[in-house]
This record gives structure tokens, C-alpha cells and sequence, in this order.
């Protein structure tokens, strides 16, 4: 069993129980193949998980990766509580200010984890109306001493609780992909108050949310194990299956859908024989990491934009619609377009290492990797 196998099949056990063969799981795991199991799903922010299931399987050993491993399992369940506390804080401030928010992401999935702190998160993800955006941010700074990092970014703005956690909030999930936000736009139409301010999403949309969200990752270089298994682990609420197709099919996001769900099933469930989209599929998001690669996003993009010459064109000359996100004043002053665009050509300047890599990923790249990842692209309806 290699590696990735190996770090599948622990999760499976972790979230959805029947046992591996805990003999020879143990005889396979030699020090070397302990401490690269350990980089593999660190890189995909599993690594509590995979802990977690060797620890009820009766694993020890005194090797500097199994501490590691239970750092980390440690860790996810101390971030957990101290993230809770905070979500729970700002809840109630809103609750208290009466405004009308709608927590995203993780704060969501992960009560369809066996234990809530297996689904970890860097951040904490709430939505609330851009109109009391700036009247949240002001309730959280002066009511519970968060600090603002940085300025308002396209869709949230960061701040900081007194003991470090991070919060997102966000005024929009948009993700700068029309097709996807077009619905998008309209989360608060498929929002409902559940008492207090809170607000929570219908479950078709909650779905269609997170498959944007993916698709999204998955187009810039990877979207991680954690994508799958969210929405592997939700595809039993009670939806209105009809609803939720017609949402995805609005947004060309039916069939990368059902990949994301076959390959969850592929991993979690019974599923023995998998098809080439979804074995290239997997392959995609397990080397990608649980943030993607540049190498990966770069091919993703220059076939996306219709080859390296039209790729380079847009990275130089920035779409308005994408400069728009990094410089949101050129959408009530369109004229400032051109300055905004020698600012971004000189802020790259102090970026020398990170051009001259996406250059080199570019121009590396060969016709069979960009043929493989057009295809792949286009089984997905991507």
C-alpha cells in the first residue's frame, strides 16, 4: 500500500469506521514511511484525522513523525475550541446588534463530521449584508477587541480576535467567475432567519456554495481532500434533488458535481471502479495539496485562457474585471483603470521570485501536460 493509499484508507476509518487491516497497516509503517505519511497529509490538512485513526487502531511508537501526528491531532482539537468560542462571540455581538449574518464553510460542514473538531479551518467564514459591513466591523473591534488586517478585499475583510483566531468576514461570496455568480449574488434570497440574526442557507444552495467554491480552487491549482470530503458528507441531507441539479447545470458545475461525489465514494464509500475522469481527477487534487499548486493553476489557466501567448497577454494586461477585485476604486472610476494596472505592473516588481516561477511554469510546460489538463477541464465541464 503506498502512501496516499495508506492516508485514504486512515481517513475512511477516521470518518466512516470499518477497519483497515491494522496488521498490515502496522507492519507496512516503517520510520521513513511514518514521517512521509505525515508530510503527505499535513499537505492535505489531514494529518489529526490520520492520527486520530491510528490511534484507535493501537499504533505507538516513539518516532519523531508519530509525536508529530499527535501534535497535530492535539492541535486540530484545541483550535477547534477556541474557534468555537469565537464564532460563539460573534454571534452574539451580531445577535445583540441585530445584524443579519450567515455563517459559511466550516462552521457549517463540520457538525457533519463524526466530531466537529475533524473538520478543521484556518479561518472562521461569516457572511453579512454589505450594507452593515462596515457597522459589524466597528461592533467586533470596539464590543470584542478584534483588530482589522489589511484592507477590505474583494469579497471580506480579516480581523483577528485578542487570542489570534481569524475571522473572514465577508460582505459577498462571489468568486469572480460569472457563471458562478450569478447565483451566487443571490444568497440572501436562499437564506432563511433561524433565530437571533442568524440566517442559514437552504441545503440546495449550501451545496451549490461549496462546489462553486471548489470548482474555483480546483481551477487555480487544487482544492484539496477536504473539498471531497465536505461534500461527500453532506450529500445525505435532505435535498431537493431536482433543485440542486438545476443550480448546477445553471452554472456548468453538474458534472464536476458528480465526480466530486463519485471520488468522495471512491475514497469514503464502495465505489471499486472508477473512471478515467475521476482517477485523473484524483490525481489532480492529491498532488495539488490542500491549496493547490502554482504549476497546476498556471496550466489550468493557460488553457482556460486558450494558450501561452493569450495567458501571458492577461497576466500583463489584467483583465478590468479581475483588476477590478484587486482595485475596487476603478469600478466607480473607471479612468483610473490604466494607473491601476502600472500599479500592479510595479507591485510585481517586488514579486521577481514568484513571476520569474509562474514564467517558468508556463513555458516549461509541454503539449501532453496541456492536452491532459484540457481534457480533464472539459470531462468537468470546467
Amino acid at each position: 500500500m503506498n502512501v496516499r493509499d495508506l492516508m485514504i484508507a486512515l481517513v475512511r476509518f477516521a470518518l466512516r469506521g470499518g477497519a483497515p487491516d491494522w496488521g498490515a497497516v502496522n507492519e507496512s509503517l516503517s520510520e521513513e514511511k511514518l514521517a512521509t505519511l505525515f508530510k503527505v497529509s499535513k499537505g492535505h490538512d489531514v494529518a489529526h484525522l490520520v492520527a486520530y485513526a491510528l490511534e484507535q487502531g493501537g499504533f505507538f511508537c516513539e518516532w519523531e513523525a508519530w509525536h508529530l501526528f499527535l501534535k497535530e491531532k492535539e492541535q486540530a482539537s484545541l483550535r477547534y475550541e477556541m474557534m468555537q468560542a469565537d464564532f460563539d462571540e460573534v454571534c452574539a455581538c451580531f445577535d445583540k446588534e441585530r445584524i443579519d449574518y450567515i455563517p459559511l464553510k466550516g462552521a457549517v460542514v463540520r457538525s457533519f463530521y463524526p466530531k466537529p473538531w475533524m473538520r478543521t479551518s484556518c479561518d472562521i467564514d461569516i457572511l453579512v449584508r454589505e450594507r452593515d459591513l462596515k457597522r459589524a466591523v466597528e461592533a467586533l473591534v470596539s464590543a470584542c477587541g478584534y483588530r482589522v488586517e489589511g484592507k477590505e478585499n474583494y469579497h471580506d475583510v480579516s480581523l483577528f480576535s485578542p487570542f489570534g483566531m481569524h475571522l473572514e468576514l465577508h460582505h459577498s461570496i462571489k468568486e469572480n467567475i460569472p457563471k458562478y455568480d450569478e447565483l451566487l449574488t443571490q444568497v440572501w434570497e436562499f437564506s432563511s432567519p433561524c433565530g437571533g440574526s442568524r440566517h442559514l442557507q437552504t441545503n440546495e444552495f449550501l451545496v451549490f456554495h461549496l462546489t462553486a467554491h471548489m470548482a474555483y480552487h480546483f481551477l487555480n491549482g487544487g482544492c484539496g481532500l477536504r473539498s471531497v470530503l465536505d461534500l461527500y458528507l453532506i450529500k445525505d441531507i435532505e435535498l431537493n434533488k431536482e433543485k440542486l441539479k438545476e443550480m448546477l447545470c445553471s452554472a456548468g458545475l453538474d458534472r464536476f458535481y458528480k465526480v466530486a461525489i463519485d471520488l468522495g465514494e471512491y475514497w469514503l464509500g464502495e465505489l471499486k471502479e472508477p473512471s478515467d475522469t475521476l482517477l485523473e481527477a484524483e490525481k489532480y487534487i492529491l498532488l495539488g495539496g490542500a491549496y493547490g499548486t502554482q504549476r497546476q493553476g498556471t496550466l489550468s489557466q493557460q488553457v482556460k485562457r486558450g494558450g501561452k501567448f493569450k495567458y501571458f497577454w492577461s497576466r500583463v494586461f489584467m483583465p478590468y474585471e479581475s483588476l477590478a477585485v484587486l482595485y475596487p476604486v476603478i469600478k466607480k472610476h473607471k479612468m483610473l483603470t490604466p494607473f491601476c494596472q502600472i500599479a500592479r505592473w510595479l507591485g510585481a516588481i517586488f514579486k521577481g521570485k514568484k513571476i520569474k516561477k509562474e514564467i517558468k511554469n508556463v513555458t516549461s510546460a509541454n503539449e501532453i501536460q496541456v492536452a491532459k489538463t484540457k481534457k480533464l477541464l472539459e470531462d468537468l465541464g470546467l
